[in-house]
């Protein structure tokens, strides 16, 4: 089966389909499934392709998020996606069910779809010609910025989260004991207390700076003394550093 898959790429989906085929003929006579709750018992199948199949095969009233649906539903009723609140796949699928109108869940789902492939796309949305606008939470949120919404907007807001998001997450990810700056301050905080022109060879002040300090962490200790040496805070020699 991979042999006649090419040039479709994605190897392990052929063997996927050609397992799942084996699981259809030997446990549904052949017929896939219709109902969610069976289609869920296909190796490999996950709640969108399970309700993919259902609504756009057998005409079922289900509600199935993908990529496009997700974005398209998050920015109507949420805002935009590098905001506040953010939808786990759970939410995601809690709104998609929510908001489905009865009846329609044939075309409203390749409605969002093709909504979320033409206008709503994730960097380029063409929110000008989007019928949504008026009831959109992100056309609002971006009207606070510009006039104009569009795509320009959108990368600009989005850059300016990313920003935020990454300066948060480096400083919650690393306690200012670990930083470069804090051992900057103990090497001199040390040295401090040796008597004046005393050197200390780089090993020793590592073990006295850092309580885990081992000989792989010379390299490290290598670059702090040397930034401290041309700021002029170090006197490095080959016996060692001092206070200048």
């Amino acid at each position: 089966v991979i042999s006649v898959w090419v040039p479709l790429g994605y190897n392990r989906r052929a063997v996927s389909l050609q397992s799942i085929a084996y699981q259809v003929m030997a446990e549904y006579d052949g017929r896939i499934p219709e109902s969610i709750d069976e289609l869920l018992k296909l190796k490999g199948v996950g709640r969108y392709t399970a309700g993919a199949i259902a609504c756009f095969a057998y005409r079922k009233q289900v509600a199935t998020v993908d990529t496009n649906i997700r974005r398209v539903l998050q920015r109507i009723f949420l805002g935009l996606e590098h905001s506040e609140p953010k939808m786990n796949d759970v939410q995601a699928l809690a709104l998609a069910e929510q908001v489905l109108p009865a009846g329609e869940a044939y075309n409203w789902n390749q409605a969002l779809m093709d909504l979320g492939a033409t206008l709503c796309t994730s960097s380029n949305p063409q929110c000008v010609r989007c019928p949504l606008q008026e009831n959109c939470c992100a056309f609002a949120e971006m009207s606070q910025h510009s006039l104009f919404p569009s795509g320009m907007v959108l990368r600009q807001l989005r850059k300016v989260a990313e920003k935020e998001a990454n300066y948060q997450a480096k400083n919650q990810a690393q306690p200012f004991t670990s930083t470069n700056r804090y051992f900057r301050g103990r090497i001199v905080d040390f040295l401090r207390t040796l008597p004046a022109s005393e050197r200390i060879p780089l090993a020793d002040l590592g073990r006295q700076i850092k309580p885990t300090f081992c000989d792989d962490d010379l390299p490290w200790l290598q670059k702090l003394v040397d930034g401290l040496v041309k700021d002029g805070l170090l006197d490095c020699a080959g016996d060692g550093v001092r206070l200048p």
